[in-house]
């Protein structure tokens, strides 16, 4: 009778709450008998990732009821890492074919949810896929909202990136999964002030190096270093950066020549070099105008007026966005 009632309680509508169940238990047996309450949580335990499996499926959006089964699912003690990688899959899956609404993400962010996924990572460190879906899934979260930033950071996202790219040096997936995760953090200027003072600027930098024909690895990475530049002028730590300028100039460039026909990558690149490179595309190449210049993408003069950018710093006429925040030469 205890288990009928406890499965029928658990899977109501296809999605199950061991708060429902917890209530459903205290209505059947003596609230005091010890025994039958420890049968109940090891029953509990062990239906949780049965019924929470199902659930992810049958559910076709992103609400709250499926978030607190997320919850219950990471929190679960019993449950394993294929566990936690199945239904951080399904909720990774849901949250790209079906964006959640405002309310919910914030409703997330505001519960226990940013530092249970945080707590993956690091429980997680030597199962790469439950660490790519917890950055994957904290990156979409986060990033949906500049305002959202703040509830991610105080739960310790940036460094959980962080330490997975210095634990995961070579792994391609997880670098780009890192990356993923710092681009839609440092939007925030705090956030990236903050990534710099923890030398985000060093690692972004080692990612690119190592995945240099990774399209997504490059495009965040690039995408991260022009908001970390951003967000530091004119602020004095900038300055620490300039001795990293010629690493950022040549790895950027690099870029480039790597995905010549990669418009976006270009855009991004051109931008983090306006930051980094004074009076960069500001003037005509004199040899692209002659009818062919040996540096070809790396190049740091325009070639054709639509690459042109108006000279002095603030919005820019061709790809580029702003004039460079180093004072020193190239």
């Amino acid at each position: 009778r205890f288990e009928t009632s406890l499965a029928g309680v658990l899977q109501r509508g296809g999605h199950f709450s061991l708060l429902a169940g917890r209530r459903a238990f205290d209505a059947l047996v003596c609230p005091t008998s010890t025994g039958c309450r420890s049968f109940f949580f090891r029953r509990a335990s062990s239906l949780t990732k049965a019924s929470l499996a199902m659930s992810l499926q049958e559910v076709k959006v992103v609400n709250e009821a499926l978030l607190e089964s997320v919850v219950e699912l990471i929190n679960c003690s019993e449950a394993t890492a294929k566990n936690i990688k199945d239904g951080l899959l399904k909720f990774n899956n849901l949250l790209i074919t079906s964006a959640p609404s405002a309310e919910v993400l914030e409703t997330l962010a505001e519960k226990d949810f940013p530092r249970s996924m945080v707590q993956q990572i690091q429980w997680h460190q030597d199962h790469p896929p439950v660490v790519g879906l917890a950055l994957q899934i904290l990156a979409r979260c986060a990033g949906a909202a500049e305002k959202l930033s703040s509830f991610y950071l105080r739960a310790g996202a940036l460094e959980a990136a962080i330490v997975v790219m210095d634990r995961h040096p070579k792994h391609g997936g997880l670098q780009n999964a890192a990356l993923f995760l710092l681009r839609s953090l440092v939007k925030d200027s705090a956030a990236a002030r903050q990534a710099v003072s923890n030398g985000a600027v060093d690692r972004v930098l080692a990612a690119l190096a190592l995945c240099l024909k990774g399209r997504e690895v490059q495009y965040s990475g690039l995408v991260a270093l022009r908001y970390m530049l951003e967000a530091g002028y004119p602020n004095r730590w900038q300055d620490s950066l300039k001795t990293v300028r010629a690493n950022i100039q040549e790895t950027t460039l690099q870029a480039k020549v790597t995905h010549q026909s990669d418009e976006g990558i270009h855009k991004v690149a051109d931008q983090v070099l306006a930051l980094v490179m004074p009076r960069f595309k500001e003037v005509l190449c004199w040899h692209f105008q002659s009818g062919w210049c040996r540096l070809g993408p790396k190049c740091t003069y325009a070639h054709g007026l639509e690459e042109l950018r108006s000279v002095g710093r603030g919005k820019a006429s061709g790809k580029g966005y702003f004039r460079g925040a180093f004072a020193g030469g190239a």
